[in-house]
């Protein structure tokens, strides 16, 4: 098995590529330690923290030398075939390509198929995802759990081959994870598991490769299922009102061009005829826009529109699951919710229906069972079992009663015997009637 990349690497390149000057003194550094030695001696060098970076060595900062201590314990071989081909790059002056940085020239070296980037980041950090880890073509796995995400950046579209998305215990909501999710077309497993999701997106149930979604234990979350489920398919459609702002800034016929593309929910990450500047821009503009769950427009999210509650029952072997969407107008709201209210019902009926199958055959197996036990009341008793109990119940109400009512209930029995649809009858605590 393939060994992750690890958030210490994406916390290490991160900060070179904040500060390039730290870069070119730490390769610097590194090159005169271990340019002169053998194969074996390398990988000695590289392995031992000590070796590398003597206490006299203060240049660096205390929290990134902390950050190279835990990349060299975890990662010193990747570092040293990384260390060689950049020192290799710089003697030939070899030009990037565009959007090649040093991070993406490390990813794309060791070619990872699975991101564990679980709790990076510290109370009060930018908690931003670079891009570059969203551009690793062959990723399956990305794990992001525990690092107080607020939002998920919509180039977690370009992972065409990722099957497995953790994003437990963040602080995202429904409108902070992109539409962008449904070009992930291999997607089966989804975790969202601690957030702030008062309803799952309304996008999930088009997306047809997902087999598990885990969701509990967010804010609100069954309050919503409960205030919502029962209601009118009016009070359903919530309007959403807004203070419209301009975009001044942003207008341009390229800014028109990215919304009407971002509008029409196509993959434009895949796309060949747009050219990655402009895959890039409409990715930095992406999250200015809501899309309307039913036709193809994208608004400003600071606009008026509809947010619209829909439920699923069942849904991924799960029940009762509150969905939202969202709506350029009132006519595209009631086309959302009309029909899913109309496949909630008949989810409802056939669900009745099975239940309803389900006690007739319970009850025709019963009455048709000939066993030694009953299968009723006395289920756990055998019935010679319980005859012997009725007639000792029977002895014990014939010894508490008086005389005269002793004869009066004998003669009762009599009449019984006689007349079997006559005369009274006690119930024993097992629940068989005594005549």
């Amino acid at each position: 098995m393939e060994e992750p990349f690890y958030g210490v690497e994406l916390l290490l390149f991160r900060r070179f590529q904040q500060q390039p000057s730290l870069w070119y003194e730490w390769l610097d550094h590194i090159q005169k330690k271990i340019l002169s030695q053998s194969a074996n001696e390398l990988e000695a060098t590289c392995a031992n923290f000590n070796t590398l970076f003597s206490k006299d060595d203060s240049s660096f900062p205390s929290e990134l030398l902390d950050i190279i201590r835990d990349m060299i314990h975890k990662r010193h071989k990747h570092l040293i075939e990384f260390v060689k081909e950049e020192i290799d790059r710089e003697h030939r002056r070899k030009i990037p390509k565009y959007g090649e940085t040093l991070m993406m020239r490390y990813l794309n070296l060791h070619n990872f198929t699975e991101l564990s980037l679980d709790s990076m980041f510290k109370y009060g950090d930018d908690t931003r995802l670079p891009r570059e880890i969203f551009r690793c073509p062959n990723v399956k796995y990305l794990s992001l759990k525990f690092n107080s995400l607020e939002y998920l950046p919509c180039d977690v579209g370009r992972m065409s081959k990722l099957e497995y998305l953790a994003l437990t215990n963040n602080k995202l909501s429904v409108w902070s994870l992109p539409y962008s999710l449904t070009f992930l077309t291999q997607l089966r497993t989804l975790y969202l598991d601690n957030n702030l999701l008062d309803a799952l997106p309304g996008f999930l149930p088009y997306m047809s490769t997902l087999e598990t979604v885990h969701r509990h234990g967010n804010h609100n979350y069954f309050k919503s299922t409960f205030m919502w489920y029962h209601t009118d398919v009016n009070l359903r459609i919530i309007p959403v009102t807004c203070e419209a702002q301009p975009y001044g800034q942003y207008e341009s016929l390229q800014f028109w061009a990215a919304k009407a593309i971002i509008g029409s929910k196509h993959n434009f990450f895949e796309d060949p005829t747009i050219v990655p500047v402009l895959k890039d821009y409409i990715a930095d503009i992406y999250r200015l826009f809501n899309i309307c769950h039913h036709c193809n427009k994208a608004c400003f999210t600071n606009s008026n529109g509809f947010k619209v509650i829909t439920f699923k029952n069942p849904y991924l072997g799960n029940t009762c699951v509150p969905f939202q969407h969202w709506a350029c107008s009132r006519e595209c709201a009631k086309a959302v919710e009309i029909p899913a209210r109309l496949e909630q019902i008949s989810a409802a009926r056939e669900l009745d229906l099975r239940y309803e199958i389900y006690i007739r055959d319970c009850i025709r197996k019963f009455s048709t069972c000939h066993h030694s036990y009953s299968m009723l009341s006395c289920a756990s008793v055998r019935r010679s079992d319980c005859e012997h109990s009725c007639r000792k119940e029977e002895d014990l109400i014939d010894s508490h009663l008086k005389p005269a009512c002793q004869s009066s209930l004998m003669r009762g029995r009599k009449s019984c015997k006689k007349h079997k649809h006559h005369g009274s009858s006690v119930k024993s605590k097992c629940g068989c009637e005594i005549s």
